[in-house]
């Protein structure tokens, strides 16, 4: 499979060093442009304090990062020794950029905000900071016991569905938002962009074989100072110069003893996170098979799981997960040491405050174009590494992503508008956007639900594809999929919050999804009445 695979054909070939470094770089961007849009939003967001961010958040992530990587590059050794196969790619491990915005959004922000009224600002961020940890423990906890069922998810699942869910991130919150970014400084965003696309996307060398990520960064950031000091405006200044703080992680268990507290308030919130994550490193592993590398979907997720555990150990406040990027790093010719690399380097840079202090030099938009070559890989994956009969599957994959994205987007212009004009806005309006946000929550879920039920009607496999539609539904009203609440929380059937009317909205979606079950199961007796003919 993988020699006859064009979703694996390298990159124009290059030294082994060269291709590790590459991956490496491209690997290093993925994973401080998550950190540095989690310490963006808890200080934009929230003016959280950046003693803890830095001192306490960040070095715990970086423990996660550090033990993560090591795992999964102890995995790829024993699968090489196991299969003989010398070119496997270790999975990459990062924190998780969807779990930033949830848990930051929904648990960290709001008890920091609500702390504020009884404490003083240190305090309360020592308190949202503890149920941080906290709510990472559980997503271990939650994801440790869904590792059991990961070998039965990657077999018993559709591949087209498991790669159509992984598009559906890519192409959203990997380019969509990614490419949003380059655009709000083109003139350097775009430079660092083409240059990737030629050398990364595109897989041209440049001259003197020069690393193309590093050749992008180093471009545009040049550019951006240049511009900064033309003073020509337009977003273009030259930022103060921050202070290198070093930080070492410091193990607690303060989140262990918080784990039966205010936190369980927010496990509504938190086991779709996990549970959303488990499904995405399979997904993960997925991909990997199609590009030709072996690894069990159980044992990936458990390390995760582990690995997610030993991050809020050490402070860290959101979870981990194998990153997509692996499809485009096997493309670089990547092995096992660029993973090494970059967690050696994000390992002593974070501590010795390196990371803190680029995150405040480094312009967004010079480094957003590396998220754009992973989604473009991703996106080549899906295209060439399944069945051509289920490419409408892809589809059904990719839209419950794009209306996650668009409510996202429709929520924070929603947000900026004053309560007089708010409060203007007509019914249908209303109605269309509590639709939008129950079509956007547990998009991952819903991707793979949504693509697994077409994939088995293409199959003729009818009565599975009645089960999935029946499984949609009892999601559905539990808020697993299409929660109408904002915040994405479960709640049972009988006892949703009262929402102007709009609380009857999980019962109407179940009940569509159970007449698709019950008439997919019609036409399964039907083909198998025409079948005994």
């Amino acid at each position: 499979m993988a020699d006859n695979n064009p979703a694996i054909e390298e990159i124009a070939t290059s030294p082994q060093y060269i291709s590790d470094m590459n991956a490496g770089f491209a690997f290093f961007l993925d994973v401080v442009v998550n950190m540095f849009v989690l310490a963006g939003i808890l200080i934009g967001g929230f003016n959280f304090p950046t003693e803890i961010i830095f001192g306490k958040i960040i070095p715990g992530a970086i423990v996660g990062i550090l033990v993560g990587n090591l795992a999964m590059i102890w995995l790829t050794k024993r699968a090489i020794r196991e299969t003989g196969n010398e070119k496997l790619t270790s999975i990459p491990l990062g924190i998780d950029l969807p779990t930033v915005f949830g848990i930051v959004f929904f648990v960290i922000g709001p008890v920091y905000t609500l702390g504020l009224n009884t404490m003083s600002p240190a305090d309360a961020a020592h308190n949202a900071w503890i149920i941080g940890m906290a709510s990472t423990l559980w997503m271990a906890a939650i994801k440790f016991c869904l590792s059991f069922f990961g070998r039965v998810m990657q077999h018993g699942l559709p591949q087209m569905a498991l790669i159509g869910a992984m598009a559906g991130i890519a192409t959203v919150w990997l380019g969509a938002e990614a490419i949003y970014g380059v655009f709000e400084l083109p003139e350097v965003g775009i430079l660092s962009l083409m240059i990737m696309a030629f050398a990364l996307i595109a897989g041209h060398k440049l001259p003197f074989n020069m690393p193309g990520a590093i050749v992008a960064i180093v471009a545009g950031a040049a550019l951006y100072y240049a511009l900064a000091l033309a003073d020509v405006g337009g977003g273009y200044v030259v930022p103060v110069m921050p202070a290198l703080e070093p930080a070492l992680p410091q193990p607690t268990l303060a989140g262990l003893f918080a784990m039966f507290g205010d936190v369980t308030n927010y496990l509504g919130i938190i086991f779709p996170f996990a549970l959303l994550i488990a499904a995405s490193s399979v997904n993960v592993v997925t991909g990997a098979r199609v590009m030709g590398d072996e690894f069990h979907a159980d044992k990936v997720v458990r390390l995760d799981a582990i690995t997610t555990a030993i991050t809020a150990f050490f402070g860290g406040v959101v979870q981990t997960t194998p990153y997509f990027g692996h499809a485009t790093y096997k493309r670089m010719g990547a092995r096992t040491n660029y993973a090494l690399g970059v967690a050696g380097v994000v390992t002593v840079g974070g501590f010795l405050g390196v990371i803190a202090l680029a995150s405040q030099l480094i312009p967004s938009a010079v480094l957003k174009p590396i998220l754009v070559v992973v989604a473009s890989d991703i996106l080549r994956l899906a295209f060439t590494g399944g069945d051509v009969r289920h490419a409408p599957a892809l589809l059904f994959a990719i839209v419950p992503a794009i209306m996650n994205y668009a409510h996202n987007k429709v929520s924070t212009l929603y947000g900026m508008l004053d309560a007089k004009t708010a409060a203007a806005l007509s019914h249908d309006w209303v109605t269309s956007y509590v639709l939008l946000g129950a079509m956007a929550r547990g998009y991952i879920l819903t991707s793979l639900i949504w693509a697994t039920l077409v994939v088995w009607i293409i199959d003729r496999k009818l009565v599975h594809a009645a089960c999935a539609a029946f499984a949609a539904a009892i999601f559905t009203e539990f808020g697993i999929i299409h929660s109408v609440l904002a915040s994405s929380a479960m709640y049972v059937p009988w006892n949703i919050p009262l929402m102007d009317g709009y609380e009857s909205l999980p019962h109407t979606l179940a009940i569509g999804y159970g007449v698709a079950g019950v008439m997919l199961l019609l036409f399964s007796a039907v083909k198998d009445g025409a079948t005994h003919k």
